[in-house]
């Protein structure tokens, strides 16, 4: 049965793994767009290395007309995705192949942890418009600058990365057992224990440097910053700091029926990992939200976490203990 258990683990972690590969919003996206009977083709460039060249082709065809400039716009300095577009430079696009409609663009890129706002446009020799070709919410495409991270330092970051979902299926799996049964509360209790720690190597001790030498930075996880990616994995960490320390009383003592909260509930808390780590893993690694609307969930989720472990601590005794192990103290009392 554990065998069992263990290949299951394995499957639905690497069914999550290669979700939020292919689901990252750094991978490479095919985009077209046709207006006023152009049409625009592009494979985006959404990372470069720093400091040196960015090659972005790009295919446009269409109707023919004398005179016509196909060029880039990008943004300048201290110039991001919500600056009106029409103040972004202009940079004719290079001819690769005319017959077949192919240009691009080489871009100099800047130091790590940059980026770069940028989208198509067509005109005529007297400055007309013809057509425009931007991200589908009208937004410009991003190209960020990325520093070179030691392979020793990114294999270590995904080993425990894959341990913490490895040991959270583990747990979710257990935690079946303890909601049926109030049974089997330790070893769900010691698989969070491991998860949790896989989760805190992963995030902070190899989390820091792997941010340090591709964005220049330490750490972007609430209070310091909201970088989505960053913040994702702190929500995760704390959640299962929270579920382990419920379980505290278990896992020093091994007492299964005395802790914060009884055991089916510590049972779905469990099971809440798992569910917690899906919604997490099907949200594009690396997409970014607006600065407001991600503390308010990253402190929201914070606060109702502080608030289920203080509430476990208000009804120690009365919820800490299950239906079996209450009923028979009430009944010693009558005797």
């Amino acid at each position: 049965m554990k065998i069992v258990k263990i290949l299951v683990a394995l499957v639905f972690t690497l069914i999550l793994l290669y979700v939020a590969r292919t689901n990252s919003e750094g991978r490479p996206k095919y985009y077209t767009f046709e207006e006023n009977g152009y049409t625009f083709e592009m494979t985006t460039v959404p990372k470069a290395p720093e400091l040196g060249i960015a090659h972005i082709p790009i295919k446009i065809t269409g109707k023919t007309e004398a005179g016509l400039v196909y060029r880039i716009r990008t943004s300048k300095f201290n110039q991001d995705a919500d600056t009106d577009l029409r103040q972004y430079g202009n940079v004719p696009l290079t001819v690769s192949d005319s017959a077949a409609g192919l240009y691009y663009i080489d871009l100099s890129t800047g130091a790590k942890g940059g980026k770069l706002y940028y989208y198509f446009e067509i005109r005529d020799n007297t400055g007309g418009y013809r057509a425009g070709f931007t991200m589908p919410d009208g937004k410009p495409f991003m190209l960020k600058y990325i520093g070179a991270v030691p392979t020793w330092i990114v294999t270590t970051h995904v080993l425990f990365m894959f341990a913490t979902v490895f040991f959270v299926v583990l747990v979710s799996i257990q935690a079946v057992q303890v909601i049926r049964t109030s049974q089997g509360i330790r070893p769900m209790a010691i698989l969070l224990l491991l998860a949790t720690i896989a989760t805190f190597i992963g995030c902070y001790p190899f989390g820091f440097p792997m941010n340090y030498y591709a964005f220049g930075t330490i750490w972007e996880g609430v209070p310091f910053g909201t970088d989505a990616t960053d913040n994702k994995t702190q929500l995760i960490f704390l959640y299962l700091l929270m579920v382990t320390l419920l379980n505290a009383a278990t896992l020093a003592k091994g007492k299964t029926n005395r802790g914060l909260y009884s055991p089916k509930v510590r049972g779905w808390l469990g099971a809440g990992s798992f569910v917690l780590m899906l919604a997490i893993y099907l949200i594009p690694h690396s997409i970014q939200f607006s600065t407001g609307l991600t503390k308010t969930v990253c402190w929201s989720f914070i606060g109702l976490l502080a608030l289920v472990y203080v509430g476990g601590l208000t009804t120690k005794g009365k919820l800490g203990r299950s239906g079996k192990a209450v009923g028979k103290e009430k009944k010693q009392k009558r005797t």
